[in-house]
């Protein structure tokens, strides 16, 4: 007759590797998806992007006024969307001077509707972006006034919604770097993990009794 410890441990070692398979897919996603910048777009009178601090996918160059592309951004067509930033302290590709300006831009859709959201830089428009693996892409953050742009809430992206960032725009487009992502759900902790991983231990022991 198996003991109390040995009935138990097959359910601790699905348990163990629940949490450590569960980890390991968070750490994969993260690798081949770094998001670059953050967004919180609650309010589109104080839509703010931040810098995550992750470095970007591959190396890419592109001056400072084509700046970088958020593609499929907006949730419908922004004509003429051309605006200043405030509040800005975000600098990206090495570049010494922050984006300060934003306009809508449509190389996501091959030419049609403008749903992109471009962010650039006018004074200093000739300076060098120099995206590099070996440094964050961005650092700092800024934000927008969409609202007096008159960009609707309701053409923003939802919590949890992400898209590629292109270098460039769609006059001079460069490479996808990573990703933006609106209001990041959080992801499930280590202790949600285990907390499912026992889960499925107790299941395992009570169809075993």
């Amino acid at each position: 007759m198996k003991s109390p410890q040995m009935a138990r441990a097959p359910s601790l070692f699905l348990s163990f590797a629940f949490v450590v398979f569960g980890v390991g897919m968070e750490k994969s996603f993260a690798v081949s998806s770094p998001i670059l910048l953050t967004i919180d777009d609650s309010n589109p009178s104080a839509v703010t992007i931040t810098a995550t601090g992750f470095t970007p996918l591959v190396n890419s160059g592109k001056f400072a006024n084509s700046g970088v592309d958020l593609l499929g951004f907006f949730n419908a067509t922004q004509p003429s969307l051309l605006g200043s930033t405030f509040n800005t302290s975000l600098f990206g590709g090495g570049s010494p001077s922050p984006y300060s300006n934003v306009r809508s831009d449509n190389f996501s859709t091959s030419g049609g509707n403008a749903v992109d959201l471009n962010l650039f830089i006018v004074a200093g428009g000739g300076d060098l972006q120099g995206f590099s693996t070996t440094a964050p892409a961005f650092t700092g953050s800024l934000t927008i006034d969409l609202g007096s742009l008159g960009v609707s809430s309701s053409a923003l992206p939802v919590a949890g919604t992400t898209g590629d960032i292109l270098t460039g725009n769609s006059g001079d487009q460069g490479l996808v770097i990573g990703e933006w992502e609106v209001n990041p759900v959080p992801e499930p902790g280590v202790g949600i993990l285990f907390v499912l991983g026992s889960a499925v231990g107790m299941v395992v022991r009570r169809r075993r009794g």
